[in-house]
């Protein structure tokens, strides 16, 4: 049982979580997990109630270092590569060449991986595009991976994967592009910065301005976790970010028709993609 946690108090901080982040915390699924990261993390802090650590997090937190301590626990990153490996076929096969087509010579095309967890997404992009070969030949590509959570921004650097991240990975390819450590497999040193990754939280208008304009977004499992305002808005950002006629992919349990209407789909194969 919590300490400091009672049922108000975690209405308090789900609503304060809900207007930072557009996460929505229900009580049955995240009350525990919740609790037991403040009665942690007061007692660290030396705090003897909910209300001073809840002081420290609203008025305190100048540099929203506290806060993200408190979104590293709450976010859930669960991935590993070629995950829905389909979509990367899609992007290599069809969404770059039409990408392609429409570029000016010299251009580069820009990728967005959001929430790119600990990596294995965007290097999953990279490798895809390396094996096709062709586009990477004609054009700078550039990867670009944000998180919330600054502790898996951290891993993805450092590019060092377990077994159940590499799994999907086909051995010609595996052997390839990573050395075989004694627990883990560790990424080339020639695709290590291929992925700029950074701390971003994709509610953060300024912060996604200075990202720049991409021509395609991946954005997989992530809607889910949010209400529909939050979608919308989140959609909405997307949109506004992708260059004219660029494309997003979503988790293939997510439906942008569902959120929002300005998005053209288009099914390819099996897959289905979104068109501003």
């Amino acid at each position: 049982m919590s300490n400091f946690l009672s049922k108000e108090n975690f209405e308090k901080m789900g609503e304060y979580i809900y207007r930072k982040s557009g996460i929505y915390l229900e009580y049955d699924k995240h009350f525990d997990k919740i609790s037991k990261y403040i009665d942690e993390r007061s007692s660290k802090l030396g705090f003897d109630n909910f209300r001073k650590y809840f002081f420290k997090l609203r008025f305190e937190d100048k540099d929203s270092s506290e806060f993200q301590e408190l979104m590293n626990a709450v976010t859930v990153n669960e991935t590993y590569f070629f995950r829905e490996k389909n979509q990367f076929e899609v992007l290599v096969d069809h969404v770059l060449h039409e990408i392609d087509k429409t570029k000016r010579a010299g251009e580069p095309i820009r990728i967005l991986s959001a929430p790119c967890s600990t990596g294995e997404e965007p290097y999953s992009i990279i490798l895809h595009i390396i094996e096709e070969g062709e586009i990477v030949e004609k054009r700078d590509i550039e990867v670009i991976g944000i998180d919330i959570d600054s502790t898996v921004i951290e891993k993805a650097k450092k590019s060092e994967y377990s077994q159940r991240s590499i799994h999907a990975i086909p051995k010609n390819i595996l052997s390839q592009w990573f050395e075989k450590k004694k627990f883990s497999y560790k990424l080339s040193e020639d695709l290590i910065g291929t992925v700029d990754f950074q701390v971003a939280n994709i509610f953060d208008k300024s912060e996604m301005r200075k990202l720049g304009k991409f021509d395609v977004i991946f954005s997989r499992n992530m809607l889910i976790y949010f209400d529909d305002a939050s979608r919308k808005e989140v959609a909405m950002n997307f949109y506004d970010m992708l260059n004219p006629n660029g494309f997003i992919l979503l988790g293939h349990a997510e439906y942008m028709s569902r959120i929002v209407s300005v998005f053209k789909a288009k099914k390819v194969g099996d897959t289905l993609i979104y068109q501003k």
